[in-house]
């Protein structure tokens, strides 16, 4: 099974319904709107994709579909500004 770990040399902090994360060594700040941070706050309590997807279904009235969509464009997003990785466990 995949775990997603968050990139512990950046700073998070909420602001709102809004999360601002800083990456200090590119000089960079990703701002997360309010779906986002939810999802960024579900990460970082060790949920696991197949969960979010569940909550965001529950909490928004999304369907499978739009939850799954969702979710997988975020992860794809964070991997690629490095906020998150994924970790193999076996």
């Amino acid at each position: 099974m995949n775990r997603i770990i968050i990139n512990k040399e950046l700073v998070s902090q909420t602001m709102g319904k809004k999360i601002i994360i800083f990456d200090g060594e590119k000089s960079l700040l990703f701002t997360l709107n309010g779906t986002g941070a939810v999802i960024f706050n579900k990460l970082q309590k060790g949920l696991n994709t197949q969960e979010i997807k569940s909550y965001l279904q529950k909490k928004y009235g999304l369907t499978k579909v739009q939850a799954k969509r969702d979710v997988d464009n975020f992860i794809s997003v964070l991997l690629k500004k490095k906020i998150i990785k994924i970790s193999n466990t076996s």
